[in-house]
């Protein structure tokens, strides 16, 4: 089960998997960069495959899973199940590239690209070895990535929008449970407090 730290991990898998294969197909040494809202501010100085994160949002499939309990954990635990929403950007100061860059990563992904543990594990250990994310084509109309380009700092680029799904977060574990406590001794004849006995 994943922590924070696995959003920006699951962008930075996706990034060195794009940067294993674009030389292959477009030639040269290109190279995919994650941007932020203020690298959007300005134009961008090399040939490059931009990759912007411009939403989060809970699963609304899948926000009603819980964690099994465990000998730490006797209580359901509930999971958040979180989707990314990425821009794929032409960015890059050429036509050319600005063109091919983009149409070599949408062949690199296809229609679903899945990404496991051996991508992941190194960005957060809570990775659990059957636990995966898909990198798929999201449904946008031109009318809603026109309105999204709108909100966003910066002129318009070529652009095809993508969704992450489902990174599933853990619950964040603020204290340890205290254990059961099994026997009570109550002290007859004395003036002493209760005595707590047998706790797992």
């Amino acid at each position: 089960m994943a922590t924070h730290r696995a959003i920006l991990g699951v962008l930075q898998a996706l990034k060195e998997r794009l940067d294993l294969r674009l030389p292959a197909l477009v030639g040269g040494s290109p190279k995919s960069v994650i941007l932020g809202s203020q690298a959007l501010t300005t134009a961008p100085t090399g040939e490059n495959l931009g990759i912007y994160l411009h939403r989060m949002a809970v699963d609304p499939f899948a926000r009603n899973r819980y964690l099994a309990p465990t000998d730490n954990h006797r209580q359901r635990r509930p999971e958040l199940p979180v989707n990314l929403h990425i821009l794929l950007i032409g960015w890059s100061t050429k036509n050319d590239s600005e063109i091919s860059y983009l149409a070599a990563a949408m062949q690199i992904i296809g229609s679903a690209l899945t990404l496991d543990v051996s991508h992941l594990g190194t960005a957060d250990s809570g990775w659990d070895e059957r636990e995966v994310v898909q990198v798929l084509p999201e449904e946008m109309s031109t009318e809603d990535l026109m309105r999204l380009w709108d909100s966003l700092p910066g002129d318009y680029r070529l652009s095809s929008p993508y969704l992450i799904k489902t990174v599933r977060l853990a619950p964040d574990e603020e204290r340890a449970e205290a254990p059961l406590v099994r026997t009570i001794v109550l002290p007859t004849g004395t003036t002493g407090q209760p005595r707590v006995e047998g706790k797992e």
